[in-house]
C-alpha cells in the first residue's frame, strides 16, 4: 500500500491483491492476525488514518471568480469595447446638453451589458465542465459498516482506513477498495468503473492470471475477488478487507487523470481566436483613420473625433460571436439528429468533426 508523499504528490505502487491469499493480505497490510475476528483497534485505526490520510479524494486547486472573470475579459475585442465605455462614461459627466448626456450614459450601459452577459454565459459554461471532477466525488459514500474492536459500527465513509474490515449488505455504496474474505450470494454493479452493465458475481478464491498475462494486466471486471470504490451491492452481503482508500483507489486515479487533464482550446476556439484577432488589427487601424478623419479632415473636437472613432469600433466588434457559434452547434446538432444520432451536449459536435478513426 503506497503512502502520500511529504509534497502531496499520490504515488500508487499497489501489490498484486486479487492474486493474494487473504493471510498475504493481512500480512501485507501489517495487520494483527486475528483481524478477521475482531477487526481493527480503535488506536490502530487512528493510527491509520494518520498514516494514510482520510478516505476522500484530493480537489485540484479551484480558479477564484475574479480569475475566472479576468480569463473572460482578457481579450482585445473586450479591451477596445472597455475603452469606448471609458470614452462614453468620460463624454456623459462633462457633457452639458442632456440628450447627450442621456445618449453617452445608454451607451455605457449597453457596452456593459454586453460584457457582463458574454463573461457570464463563459463562466456557466465553464463551470458545467467542473462538475464532472465533482461528481466522482460525490460517487464516494458517506458512511460505512467496519468491525472494530471486535463489534461491528457505522463510521464516516472518510475513516474508513486500509486494513478495515467492511461489512456490505444489499444497496451499500462500497466506501473503498476491498479484497473480499466471505461473500454471501454477492454481486456489484461496477458500471461507473469499468462500463460493464451486468453486476459481477463475487468470490473470496485467490486468482491466478491467465496465461501470458501479469497480475496487473488483469482487467478490473475479473478481479472478481475484489469490490471496488463508488460500486454498488447489486445483491446478497459480503465482508472484505480495506486495502486502498481515497486516492489510491481505482475510482482516485480516474479522479486524478481527470484533475491533472490540460486545458485545451477546441479547434473551433482557436479559429474564433485567430479571427478575434484578425478583426482586432482591421478595426484598430479602421479607428484610427477615421479619427484622423474625424480631426483633420472634419475639423470635430478631439474629444468628438476619440468617440467617432470609436463608435465605429463598436460598430465593427462582433458582440455576438459566440452566440453565433452556439446556433450553429444547435444546427449541427438538428442535422445529426435527421440521421439516427443524438447528441446530448452542443460542444460535442465539434468534437465528432475533428474525428477521423472510430474502434
Amino acid at each position: 500500500m503506497a503512502d502520500k508523499e511529504d509534497n502531496g504528490e499520490v504515488v500508487r505502487d499497489q501489490p498484486p491483491w486479487h492474486c493474494m491469499s487473504k493471510e498475504e493480505v493481512i500480512k501485507n497490510l501489517e495487520c494483527p492476525s486475528d483481524l478477521i475476528e475482531v477487526g481493527l483497534s480503535s488506536s490502530d485505526a487512528t493510527a491509520r488514518l494518520e498514516r494514510y490520510g482520510p478516505n476522500k479524494m484530493t480537489e485540484g486547486k479551484k480558479k477564484t471568480i475574479w480569475e475566472k472573470i479576468w480569463e473572460q475579459v482578457a481579450n482585445v475585442l473586450v479591451a477596445i469595447l472597455l475603452v469606448v465605455a471609458a470614452v462614453s462614461m468620460v463624454r456623459g459627466i462633462i457633457e452639458t446638453e442632456i440628450d447627450n448626456v442621456v445618449s453617452n450614459w445608454i451607451q455605457f450601459g449597453i457596452i456593459l451589458s454586453v460584457i457582463a452577459i458574454n463573461t457570464y454565459i463563459g463562466i456557466y459554461q465553464e463551470g458545467n465542465a467542473e462538475k464532472a471532477a465533482d461528481a466522482l466525488k460525490s460517487m464516494l459514500s458517506s458512511d460505512a459498516r467496519v468491525l472494530r474492536d471486535g463489534k461491528e459500527c457505522m463510521v464516516p465513509g472518510e475513516n474508513v482506513v486500509p486494513g478495515d474490515i467492511v461489512i456490505l449488505n444489499l444497496g451499500d455504496k462500497i466506501p473503498c477498495d476491498l479484497r473480499l474474505i466471505g461473500v454471501s450470494n454477492l454481486a456489484s454493479g461496477e458500471a461507473a468503473l469499468t462500463g460493464e452493465s451486468v453486476p459481477i458475481d463475487k468470490t473470496t478464491d485467490t486468482l491466478e492470471p491467465p496465461a501470458g498475462l501479469s497480475p496487473a494486466q488483469v482487467p478490473l471486471g475479473d478481479r472478481k475477488n475484489m469490490c471496488y470504490s463508488a460500486t454498488l451491492v447489486a445483491q446478497g452481503s459480503g465482508r472484505g478487507i480495506a486495502i486502498a482508500t481515497g486516492d489510491f483507489t481505482e475510482i482516485g486515479t480516474i479522479n486524478a487523470l481527470v484533475s491533472k487533464v490540460e486545458k485545451k482550446k477546441t479547434a473551433v476556439l482557436q479559429q474564433i481566436d485567430n479571427v478575434s484577432k484578425i478583426l482586432a488589427v482591421f478595426i484598430i487601424i479602421t479607428s484610427i483613420c477615421t479619427f484622423l478623419c474625424a480631426r483633420f479632415i472634419a475639423g470635430q473636437p478631439w474629444l468628438d473625433s476619440v468617440q467617432i472613432g470609436l463608435v465605429c469600433a463598436v460598430a465593427m466588434i462582433p458582440e455576438g460571436l459566440e452566440a453565433i457559434v452556439t446556433v450553429v452547434y444547435a444546427w449541427a446538432v438538428s442535422n445529426m439528429a435527421t440521421q439516427n444520432a443524438i447528441i446530448r451536449a452542443l460542444p460535442a459536435v465539434e468534437t465528432l468533426g475533428s474525428v477521423t478513426v472510430i474502434c
